[in-house]
């Protein structure tokens, strides 16, 4: 590995055989040096989660473009357990995605699994990308249920400028030469994104769900049910990353997590 190209850690929380990870991999090798470690499986929703118990096992995936891992674990994990059992050096930066769908305001950020992988990254000092791209209702299920099979043309497409613009925005982060604090560049694209918009700087909105769970007829348990009305009922603040997407727009919130440490209150 040629140690004067940035090295690169991606991931994501869909799962080694995304094509949205395989087309994101093929825009970043453009940016540096790329190694894949990512969950074998879908692990959306599930935060920053790391695992305690489970015997991690990272399993070399051989159909790849680049050195690849799949890891059965959570996205956090890929980050810590690549950092230090996988990579030849620590990495100049992390990327994880490109997820299935947005990932804006507080409430499904905070749930992200995509989000939580850039964190990891953040936290061992390494500066990281979330990246994201919203899909119509019609389609996300599709897609999701058929990972890493054949798009089709129109996604392709949207998906292609996507991996284009987050490699352009990963380049710009790497050439910054610092990592500022616990941040993590939260980027997210619109349905039918066609590349002739960079991200805008937005910030992360907020957006009251309520109870996410919902009982199944006939069954005895409760499930998690999404509603595409929580974001189409929602009047959100200009400059939020939840009007950026109403509007059509790309978006980026650098999102600063070491906010969350209650420092501010202490400033006279």
């Amino acid at each position: 590995m040629s140690s004067d190209k940035p090295l690169i850690l991606a991931t994501n929380d869909d799962g080694i055989q995304s094509g949205f990870l395989r087309i994101l991999v093929k825009e970043l090798i453009k940016v540096g040096e790329v190694i894949v470690c990512a969950p074998d499986g879908e692990r959306s929703w599930i935060g920053h989660a790391i695992s305690r118990d489970q015997k991690l096992v990272a399993k070399k995936v051989k159909d790849y473009p680049v050195e690849a891992y799949a890891l059965n674990g959570t996205p956090a994990d890929c980050v810590n357990l690549a950092y230090g059992n996988l990579l030849p050096r620590a990495p100049d930066l992390v990327v994880s995605g490109i997820n299935l769908g947005y990932n804006i305001t507080f409430p499904m950020i905070l749930s992200s699994g995509t989000v939580g992988a850039a964190l990891e990254g953040s936290l061992l000092g390494i500066p990281s990308i979330a990246s994201s791209l919203a899909l119509s209702s019609e389609k996300f299920e599709g897609i999701r249920s058929s990972i890493g099979q054949k798009l089709d043309a129109s996604t392709r497409k949207s998906l292609t400028n996507a991996a284009k613009a987050t490699a352009n925005y990963a380049q710009l982060v790497i050439e910054m030469h610092q990592h500022d604090g616990l941040t993590v560049h939260n980027l997210n694209f619109p349905v039918k994104y066609d590349g002739e918009i960079e991200p805008l700087i937005s910030f992360a909105g907020n957006l009251k769900l309520g109870s996410i769970f919902e009982k199944e007829k006939g069954k005895n348990y409760h499930q998690l049910s999404y509603k595409t009305k929580w974001i189409e009922d929602a009047d959100p603040e200009i400059g939020s990353d939840l009007w950026a997407h109403k509007e059509g727009l790309p978006s980026v919130s650098r999102l600063d997590f070491s906010q969350m440490g209650g420092k501010s209150y202490l400033q006279p």
